[in-house]
């Protein structure tokens, strides 16, 4: 039954072969201007088209859409937002607006229908987040402590329902792109709805079921890069808490002299763990000021393990061989081990160790609040 059911959503989304998509617009009161058409490449948007509409606000555009698969479009007018689409292989959409944009009707497109809904909730929701924040911190300034207590509960119930509706929408649509827009949702740039490391099992189910359908699509590839680094870096710390096992994953590699160095011997001190790249001009300025740093605090304690990424060993040693910290390089590059321990996916990468082994601190490159944090842990 279930192979059956499967079978039968598959062959409604290859129904639409097509991998074009049309839009009707009407904007009241927007006679002969021009509209914006961008599509959300992943990371950034870019502007497709601008059209003009008629003396009656309407205009039409017919779409090419990318890899076959459903793509976010947004429509701006006078630099506002008028409507943000998900247009999938087929879709006739219709969008129905005032020119202030408060206003917005979508139809003939069932993904910009569902995103719309799913829009609303995020809206009304981020209404109360962004009023409860604002009331705790007047109830912070006046010293209010029971009704901080009381904004807080109501934050942390806010949070909870969000989270629930989020899987819930989840569940019930799981073939629907606008599920990346509850995942990757920030109710400010430091809080997103979806942090902790156990949610990488809602990007690896959203990942697996889209990858089924749409293989092409870059928004899944980036969500499946985004759940192996959720899982990753849940491996990792629960490494680092298993109790049968050392604090932190060892590394062991060649130092200049060939002598292999492990990471572990550095058990009990204060140290930094860093994975750089020589044919990086910045990383490699940035070794010149670690010095300074390290001989303001080597009296103290601290250790560095210096992870080179790079596959030219004479190189990397003519860089390193004035540096008296523990420089190693074992010439694989990308394949280094360490990369995937330690779950790192830019360069250059971070941890700070205090003594007892615990990751206190991670990706801190400017000197001042390098200095503090390890001085922190020095004073440990």
């Amino acid at each position: 039954m279930k192979k059956l059911l499967y079978l039968a959503v598959l062959l409604s989304f290859c129904a639409c072969s097509s991998d074009k998509a049309s839009i009707k617009l009407k904007i009241d009161g927007a006679a002969n201007r021009d509209v914006v058409l961008s599509i959300l490449n992943v990371n950034k948007v870019d502007v497709v088209d601008t059209f003009k509409t008629d003396a009656a606000g309407k205009a039409s555009a017919k779409i090419d859409l990318p890899y076959q698969s459903p793509n976010f479009y947004y429509l701006d007018y006078n630099g506002i937002r008028i409507a943000s689409l998900l247009l999938a292989p087929g879709d006739k959409a219709k969008v129905e607006a005032d020119s202030n944009g408060r206003s917005v009707k979508v139809s003939g497109s069932k993904e910009s229908e569902l995103l719309q809904s799913v829009d609303q909730a995020i809206a009304k929701s981020q209404k109360s987040f962004d009023s409860l924040s604002v009331q705790l911190i007047a109830c912070n300034e006046i010293g209010d402590v029971e009704s901080v207590k009381r904004i807080r509960v109501e934050l942390g119930k806010l949070y909870v329902n969000q989270k629930q509706a989020a899987v819930k929408h989840l569940v019930k649509n799981p073939y629907s792109f606008t599920n990346l827009r509850n995942l990757y949702r920030q109710f400010n740039e430091n809080f997103p709805l979806f942090s902790e490391l156990t949610d990488g099992v809602y990007f690896r189910q959203l990942a697996d079921s889209l990858q089924t359908v749409y293989p092409n699509s870059p928004y899944v590839a980036a969500l499946d890069k985004e759940a192996i680094s959720l899982f990753n870096e849940m491996d990792l710390s629960y490494r680092m808490k298993d109790a049968n096992q050392i604090n932190f994953p060892e590394i062991a590699l060649p130092d200049t002299n060939a002598e292999i160095r492990s990471l572990t011997d550095l058990s009990g001190k204060p140290f930094l763990l860093i994975f750089w790249d020589p044919a990086d001009n910045n990383q490699k300025m940035f070794n010149a000021e670690l010095e300074k740093i390290y001989n303001q605090f080597k009296g103290r304690g601290l250790e560095i393990y210096s992870v080179c990424v790079g596959t030219d060993k004479a190189y990397w040693n003519s860089i390193v061989n004035r540096f008296p910290w523990i420089n190693v390089c074992d010439g694989k590059g990308s394949a280094t081990p360490g990369l995937v321990l330690y779950n790192v996916t830019k360069l250059p990468a971070m941890f700070i160790f205090n003594k007892n082994g615990e990751i206190v601190g991670k990706d801190i490159f400017d000197n001042k609040g390098l200095v503090t944090a390890v001085s922190s842990v020095c004073q440990e």
